[in-house]
């Protein structure tokens, strides 16, 4: 069951996007589409999965469609120690295909610092009759046979075709889902090296983001709350500088057409060791409360609190750190350990790095002291953010409530953040309490667009509710013909959860 969970959280939309690739038929690659290889075969319990995509699409003067895959940094060799920029991805640069044939190339730069001295052009035909052998490529010389075509074991309407080489690697189609095995780097040698490496589709491609998308990641709503285990620790030994713990709950939650948008509020409560060179006066300190704001684009998964998000395994963004050395923020492969628990670790890692150009040679980078700042992890089906983050502390999930639902203890985070009551006497007074004839609600901020002010009796009834206007720090509350009593004054503003006040009349 859990392993069937988790390949839910990697496959959701499955069956939409077989609809859908019905009208692309044989098309190796499609524009919009996250695709996840592995080289482990099915009887392993973790999987490292490399992800790629279609970055853009354009056609040829000769009127050939092209697509063209994302750039990454990857090691030149298995044995290296660096890693360069490559335009080549998994399977090569890009797959270029003749309208109104079934010929596709998959094209790889030559890129001598990779090892691929010379380009390549591989031509496939996975509609190609069963036993027909056609040239493939000329360099190296290389002949392929369409060895056979079965019907998918997962789906009657799907058709798997596999297409073998005369060096003796194999490409293996799927109609409804594309390229599903191939030879890494497009590396086309009979050793017995290059034979082993061959990547297979681990899920059916994803639509979109696919699990990078931020709905995905950060799937909380208002009052759901992520408790953090915080410590700095003395020069990354078993000793301490401080420890202690981290609540957050999120206060709104917007999502329009383009964007997510969360507001949380969070609280720390740390104490300081007084272990040598440390600094510090030693005691607990609990922080004031602190708001906090994260912004994401649905279209590319960016956003400026996570500047790494949504780059896939091998992809890369400029980074500029603290010391002012320019690097290179990439995405890790993901990661799938089975069988994952079914709380605080579902076995579904998603993580990221940095890496700085070498001294001795600009174009190499490799990883730098702060790499454990910025791998940042997610644990995919958790689904509450980041599973560890660093920044003045390391912080690593140990509590988490969605849906009224805990994972994880809450007693170490019972005195952090302060109650729904005391937000609402935070947020504004109520005045004069008791009220003869009306009240006045003075709010600490104004209202905002869509704020609705009601008014309830002791038992729940509606007594009256009305939209406020945007602006508004002072709301009267009529209480004139209404029976002696206690009321309850309910103020909700949109994605935020509604505070309430007790008024007595």
């Amino acid at each position: 069951m859990k392993h069937k969970y988790l390949l839910a959280a990697f496959l959701a939309g499955a069956l939409g996007q077989q609809a859908q690739a019905q009208t692309t038929a044989w098309r190796p690659f499609r524009p919009g589409f996250v695709y996840g290889f592995t080289q482990n075969p099915g009887t392993v319990s973790t999987y490292s999965i490399r992800t790629l995509r279609v970055d853009s699409a354009y056609a040829t003067a000769a009127g050939d469609s092209v697509y063209t895959f994302n750039r990454l940094l990857r090691a030149p060799s298995p044995s290296s120690s660096y890693a360069v920029k490559s335009r080549n991805n998994l399977f090569g640069a890009r797959l270029r295909w003749q309208p109104g044939t079934s010929n596709y190339y998959l094209e790889a730069n030559a890129e001598a610092a990779t090892g691929q001295a010379t380009p390549v052009a591989l031509l496939l035909r996975p509609r190609a009759a069963v036993g027909s052998t056609w040239t493939a490529s000329t360099t190296p010389a290389l002949t392929a046979t369409l060895s056979s075509r079965v019907v998918s074991p997962t789906s009657a309407t799907d058709s798997i075709a596999t297409i073998t080489l005369s060096n003796g690697q194999q490409f293996i189609f799927s109609r409804a889902n594309g390229l599903t095995q191939g030879p890494q780097w497009l590396m086309l040698s009979a050793s017995a090296t290059t034979l082993a490496t061959q990547w297979r589709q681990f899920s059916t491609p994803q639509p979109g983001l696919g699990v990078y998308d931020p709905r995905t990641l950060f799937s909380m709503n208002v009052g759901d709350e992520m408790g953090y285990i915080a410590e700095v620790p003395y020069l990354w030994g078993s000793l301490l500088c401080k420890s202690g713990y981290r609540l957050r709950r999120v206060s709104s939650r917007v999502v329009t057409a383009d964007s997510l948008i969360i507001s949380y509020r969070e609280q720390r409560l740390i104490t300081t060791y007084s272990t040598p060179n440390c600094g510090g006066q030693p005691g607990t300190v609990l922080s004031p409360v602190q708001t906090g704001r994260w912004a994401f684009s649905l279209r590319t998964g960016a956003s400026p609190q996570f500047p790494f998000l949504a780059l896939l395994t091998g992809e890369y963004r400029p980074y500029l750190p603290a010391s002012g050395l320019g690097g290179l923020l990439v995405g890790n492969s993901y990661t799938l350990d089975f069988p994952g628990t079914a709380c605080l670790n579902y076995g579904s890692q998603l993580a990221f790095l940095a890496m700085y150009p070498m001294s001795n040679n600009a174009n190499q980078y490799m990883g730098g002291i702060d790499g454990l700042a910025i791998n940042e992890s997610y644990d995919v089906g958790a689904k509450m953010g980041p599973y560890y983050f660093q920044d003045a502390y390391n912080n690593k999930l140990s509590y988490f409530r969605k849906a009224g639902v805990a994972c994880g203890s809450p007693i170490n985070f019972s005195t952090l953040l302060p109650s729904r009551a005391a937000e609402a006497a935070a947020a504004a007074t109520l005045h004069p309490n008791p009220a003869a004839e009306a009240a006045t609600l003075t709010l600490a901020a104004p209202t905002r667009p869509g704020t609705v002010l009601t008014l309830t009796d002791a038992l729940g009834r509606r007594v009256w509710s009305r939209e406020v206007a945007a602006g508004q720090t002072s709301l009267p509350i009529a209480l004139g013909g209404q029976p002696a009593g206690l009321y309850l004054v309910q103020l909700a503003a949109p994605g935020a959860a509604p505070l309430t006040w007790k008024l007595n009349h």
